[in-house]
């Protein structure tokens, strides 16, 4: 900490930076401490469970993913028209944007021993608004960041719709 407070009053004695930049810079070191010690409000997120993108041609995806990394078909989401390739311990979600822009639909966190409905209080309780839903048997909770990137939370144990917490069999 030490080395960065002497190199951040360096740079500004050297008019690398300006006063405003000092000071931010001055805060974050101060600050880096407390928020790399703080206790995460809903949990530790404990892997990327999934991400979920949305295409034109969800076949042309598939299989254009299949043949550059070799992702076994998990599930198909037939309700949905999309489909699952397993990514080792985690997963790729491949579905039709049906009208909207194509891109990045969600990211998924999984965090261990996950309760939707009590996660879903503490993110309303924070100021986030959280919606809790069922799929079949499984619980889920999705959120959008403050840039509108959805986000969706989940046991560390779902795969897609299969396993413990899924609604229906591996294809």
């Amino acid at each position: 900490m030490i080395a960065q407070l002497d190199g951040l009053v360096s740079r500004y004695e050297k008019g690398q930076i300006s006063r405003r930049e000092l000071i931010c810079g001055l805060t974050a070191i101060a600050m880096a401490p407390s928020l790399a010690n703080a206790k995460p409000a809903i949990g530790t997120a404990a892997s990327i469970n999934h991400v979920s993108i949305v295409v034109k041609d969800v076949q042309k995806s598939q299989q254009f993913y299949q043949r550059l990394f070799g992702m076994p078909l998990l599930t198909r989401q037939d309700s949905e028209g999309g489909v699952n390739l397993s990514a080792g311990s985690s997963f790729f979600g491949i579905y039709p944007a049906m009208g909207h822009p194509t891109g990045l639909n969600h990211v998924c966190f999984g965090l261990k021993n996950f309760d939707a409905d009590a996660v879903g209080s503490e993110l309303r309780a924070l100021g986030v608004a959280a919606h809790v839903f069922s799929r079949g048997d499984t619980r889920e909770l999705m959120f959008t960041d403050a840039d509108n990137v959805r986000v969706q939370l989940q046991d560390t144990r779902y795969r897609g719709g299969v396993g413990p917490l899924g609604d229906r069999d591996p294809v």
